[in-house]
């Protein structure tokens, strides 16, 4: 079945398999994985990424929307340009 995200009070609850495995995160708008990140947007616009709970880093600002795919992330900005991002460096922005 995979892993499921659910945001609940600004928090990140993930389900492996139908059950509840851990929450983390705070003040957290959008969430995306592909299974093995968690990719965030907080409410101050940062794009944060979790591996199996924890924080491993923390970029950008002005974020919108993230989606994952293949530990390539693609993030829309508020301004609606789209940037992609792979170990927290830009490849390119569009």
């Amino acid at each position: 079945m995979g892993l499921v995200l659910k945001i609940v009070n600004g928090r990140v609850e993930e389900y492996e398999n139908g059950a509840y495995r851990r929450s983390y995160g705070s003040c957290i708008e959008d969430a995306d994985t592909d299974g093995s990140i968690v990719a965030v947007v907080t409410a101050d616009g940062r794009v944060e990424e979790y591996r199996d709970g924890s924080c491993q880093r923390s970029y950008c600002s002005n974020a919108q929307k993230v989606r994952v795919s293949g530990g390539t992330l693609a993030v829309t900005f508020r301004d609606g340009r789209v940037a992609e991002f792979e170990n927290g460096s830009r490849r390119r922005m569009y």
